[in-house]
């Protein structure tokens, strides 16, 4: 029987002092920013890399310069299932942010594809196509910022950073009207939006970046 490819994972123990419960939140938000598994309170692990290792030994610096306490920790988890388990669930989180990403492109060119066939293109409809581009933007940042699951997630993530290049590259060109040039764009990132829609609003909820 062939053994399992072992898979080396870090965890960051930690704790806190009570008071002020602002250090605790602090920390908590640190580590939703690294998208980082609560294996139980105050442990929570990611598989190794360098940039994780590096990020975990700062935060407990951080935790022992408030005053608590924290330990980083190499771990192998003995039982496959809660390993396949825990990641199964980092990498629903991850492309779930990815998934946002491309979903919201593909709104975006929907609606422009609405606006190329009226050949309507107004100082309204520039801003708001600007406005839900940044949006774009913004949840592409936080994935990335989330995601420290290196090629576990390369091809959610390329898949997010090609549709928002497509969509920057078509409100370039519709910038300049060039309409023969925007279909030319879309009928080349037809699969993407087809199934969008092309309604007059997007319901985009972006959180701040923190």
């Amino acid at each position: 029987m062939q053994e399992r490819e072992t898979v080396r994972w870090l965890q960051l123990t930690y704790k806190v002092p009570s008071e002020p419960s602002q250090r605790r939140v602090w920390v908590w938000r640190r580590l939703q920013n690294m998208g980082a598994y609560a294996l139980q309170n105050s442990v929570y692990l990611l598989p190794f890399s360098e940039e994780v290792e590096k990020r975990f030994r700062q935060l407990a610096q951080q935790i022992h310069e408030m005053g608590g306490d924290a330990s980083v920790f190499s771990v192998m988890p003995l039982d496959p299932n809660d390993e396949q388990r825990i990641q199964r669930a980092l990498l629903e989180a991850r492309n779930s942010e990815y998934n946002k990403v491309v979903y919201t492109c593909a709104q975006f060119l929907a609606r422009a594809a609405r606006l190329v066939e009226a050949q309507d293109w107004t100082e309204r409809i520039h801003a708001e196509l600007a406005e839900i581009l940044e949006k774009v933007h913004t949840l592409f940042r936080t994935a990335r910022r989330h995601d420290l699951l290196g090629a576990l997630t390369a091809a959610s993530r390329a898949v997010a950073a090609e549709a928002l290049a497509a969509c920057e590259q078509l409100f370039r060109v519709l910038l300049d009207k060039d309409y023969a040039k925007a279909r030319r764009l879309l009928e080349q990132h037809r699969e993407l939006y087809q199934d969008a829609g092309g309604g007059d609003s997007f319901d985009v909820d972006v959180q701040k970046e923190g």
